[in-house]
């Protein structure tokens, strides 16, 4: 140890002589270290891999002076920086709501409220935290664009890491972004925008943007559309974030403050870059207090975020605000604009305190939701074949994948063939990938009336964030508040005439109407309400039952909502400290259940998130994972099933064309489902390690899983839960993965 402290104290003087030269070397702050030490840890892997990519004949075995060999690696190591994509790019000098929207011409176009407070309030000195909350469709985006830019103009900022809940969202935004980001930069520069989550290589788009040339400019100053990115960043997620706009799922950015291997250059990535989130509110209590822990780390050198959500509650609202000035360490803000009234909302929370500026909405998504309860699925089927006989378009937001499955079945024998459509997540992932594209074509801002007319669409939560789906008529499983209000966002989302047309004037579909599948109403709810009626729901909104009986008795005892003026009014009454507690009858116990769960969430997170202040090297507190191992979100553990057809002697991928084949035919299923394989004595011993041999990371995270062809499209294979049960799977490419328990095998 003392060989080792001496020679890092010679190396650390050479350096002082060599880069400091006359200037006096800094006094030592322990505690300043500490903190530095996880962006110098990233710092480190990023100049060891830079210089590991050096050609056998470029090394040199002789010995010379530091000073020497400073001169001679300089302009190699700044070639292999600018030839990396690392260098960073001037920010534009000016960035208008046109260049949101696509390089259109001005002319005509009208900020909403809450873009024009973007483009104009005043900025703070130093790192700045904006919570936008405004109703789904106001621009939230563009007004988060316009204030990013405006924080890179001042020096803020070099990028921007642009997190979201899924990969069907990020994929969304990055096909939003690509069209646009070079607008952020000055013309003719070369920034790299990268698509951050595990199925990356899977967008055509983003493949080709490793391929694009340099920027070209049109006769009229303005860029290409070509998106771009350096194939060094892109060829791994862990470098994703060194990019300087990057999309993905939240849940890269929060392995920055989780003990996964290379976290620092997570860490490292998102130094000087603004840290985007859209649709907070989805985060449970773990991934909050995750969030909070990277607020602090990232405002604590310097760096500013912006959360988006249209369905904050005042207590997430208190909570992010205070982990952000605890990273400035400032006073928690002192938050004022609390009643019903004061929404939609922007706040900007700086080491100076803090500004909250009410703002109204675009007119285009004021408007009033008719609610209609319905007890039955057989008054939701009427409803819904009505609906499509008329001509209109339609989703069924079903809270499992079993209840998805069986309203296709029961619609099928009332609507007309190839008129329905089922998405849900248990398709495998080219599958699914296909499926989302034909959602966005039929349903989507550009969808004509041919595109929609009939159309139904039965689908679980994948569709009720972000992306941006138009249905005429919106049918929902009862849900937690905050997420009827975002499925209420993809009912009449854009203007259209009756025959689903896009106008520019009043919708012409008539008041918007939300049909809310829910149990029969009780005022005195007994403890089996909600699982003796709909019990995947109340499997997968655990211990929320008396929250989903107060936002149902909100929304039944008005018949309507407003937007924008009832949304804080329905968060709070659920969630707020208001929220009554009376009239729960057989329900009080959950809602106590549920503070007890969200309480263990947290500590959870407390637990598993890095204590940055103990240094990078204290692994008496932050102890090591594999990456695999690291869980950025809560739930049961999930195992990657890759699907396999077996004919003729063969085990081939499910997908059996194009690249990552094996990553286009994997599905994720809960271990309680699926986790581990079972025998198979049909299919020879060496035919199926060499197929393991095969999949990514040779199988070690996953179970393989052979299927043979059952007619009419359908294929069948065995697996094994966690119990040891054998388990038997069904796949069809229109249907996805069911999985049922079996007897022997």
């Amino acid at each position: 140890m003392e060989r080792d402290a001496g020679a890092a104290c010679a190396y650390a003087s050479d350096l002082h002589s060599l880069l400091l030269q006359s200037e006096p070397l800094p006094r030592f702050d322990a505690n300043r270290m500490r903190h530095a030490a996880w962006w110098l840890a990233g710092f480190t892997v990023l100049c060891d891999w830079l210089g590991s990519s050096r050609r056998p004949e470029e090394f040199s075995d002789e010995l010379m002076p530091l000073e020497e060999y400073w001169e001679m690696v300089q302009p190699w190591a700044g070639e292999r920086i600018r030839q990396a994509g690392l260098l960073p790019h001037e920010p534009a000098e000016r960035f208008g709501l046109a260049d949101c929207l696509g390089g259109l011409s001005e002319n005509g176009l009208r900020p909403t409220p809450l873009q024009a407070r973007a483009a104009d309030l005043p900025l703070a000195e130093g790192p700045q935290l904006f919570l936008l909350e405004d109703v789904t469709g106001a621009g939230k985006t563009e007004a988060a664009l316009l204030l990013a830019q405006r924080l890179m103009a001042a020096d803020c900022a070099t990028g921007i890491y642009f997190g979201l809940p899924t990969m069907a969202t990020s994929n969304a935004m990055y096909e939003r972004l690509r069209k646009i980001y070079r607008h952020l930069y000055v013309p003719d520069s070369e920034p790299s925008l990268v698509l951050a989550h595990s199925a990356s290589r899977l967008s055509d788009s983003f493949m080709g943007s490793l391929a694009s040339g340099s920027a070209s400019a049109y006769g009229d100053n303005t860029l290409s559309a070509s998106a771009h990115c350096n194939a060094w960043l892109a060829d791994n997620r862990k470098k994703a974030l060194l990019a300087e706009v990057g999309v993905g799922t939240i849940d890269q950015a929060l392995l920055a403050i989780l003990p996964a291997r290379h976290q620092s250059l997570r860490l490292l990535g998102l130094l000087d870059k603004i840290l985007l989130v859209d649709e907070v509110h989805a985060c449970d209590a773990y991934m909050q207090s995750l969030l909070c822990d990277l607020l602090r780390a990232h405002a604590s050198v310097g760096g500013s975020a912006i959360l988006l959500s249209a369905t904050l509650s005042q207590a997430q609202r208190r909570a992010l605000s205070k982990a952000f000035t605890e990273g400035l360490a400032a006073p928690a803000p002192d938050l004022r604009r609390i009643t019903h009234e004061d929404y939609p909302l922007l706040t900007q929370v700086h080491a100076g305190g803090c500004e909250e500026y009410r703002v109204a909405t675009r007119d285009s998504v004021r408007r009033r939701v008719g609610v209609e309860i319905l007890e039955s699925e057989t008054a939701v089927l009427e409803q819904i074949v009505t609906a499509a006989a008329k001509g209109q378009c339609v989703c069924w937001i079903r809270n499992t994948v079993n209840d998805a499955r069986r309203a296709l079945i029961l619609l099928r024998s009332h609507l007309a063939e190839g008129y329905i459509d089922l998405f849900h997540a248990r398709f495998a992932l080219a599958d699914r990938l296909a499926i989302e594209q034909c959602v966005l074509s039929r349903f989507g801002p550009n969808s004509t009336p041919g595109d929609r007319r009939g159309r139904v669409l039965v689908a679980t939560q994948v569709v009720e964030q972000s992306l941006d789906l138009d249905f005429d008529l919106m049918v929902t499983d009862l849900a937690p508040i905050d997420l009827i209000i975002q499925r209420a966002g993809r009912l009449q989302r854009h203007r259209r005439d009756p025959e689903g047309r896009r106008i520019d004037g009043p919708d012409g579909r008539g008041e918007p109407r939300l049909l809310i599948h829910a149990p029969p109403w009780t005022e005195s709810p007994p403890r089996d309400w909600l699982s003796s009626y709909l019990a995947g729901t109340a499997r997968v909104y655990e211990f929320q039952d008396a929250r989903l009986w107060l936002g149902l008795r909100l929304v039944r005892e008005a018949g309507s909502f407003h937007m924008p003026e009832d949304a804080r009014r329905l968060i709070e009454g659920v969630y707020g400290e208001e929220a009554a507690e009376d009239r729960l009858a057989g329900l009080t116990e959950t809602l106590f259940d549920a503070e007890g769960k969200k309480i263990a969430e947290t500590a959870q997170a407390e637990i598993n998130a890095l204590r940055l202040e103990y240094g990078y090297s204290h692994e008496g507190v932050n102890r090591w994972w594999d990456e695999a191992m690291t869980p950025t979100r809560l739930g049961d553990p999930t195992t990657t099933v890759y699907l396999a057809r077996w004919v003729e002697g063969r085990l081939r991928p499910w997908v059996d064309e194009g690249e990552h084949r094996w990553v286009r035919s994997a599905v994720s299923l809960r271990q309680a489902l699926v986790a581990g394989e079972a025998e198979h004595p049909d299919i020879p011993k060496d035919v199926l390690d060499t197929t393991r041999d095969g999949l990514p990371a040779r199988g070690r995270w996953g179970v393989l899983l052979p299927m043979e062809p059952q007619g009419e499209g359908w294929w069948r294979g065995y697996a094994r839960n966690n119990k040891e049960e054998t388990v038997m799977l069904t796949y069809h490419t229109e249907e996805g993965l069911m999985i049922e328990n079996v007897q022997g095998h």
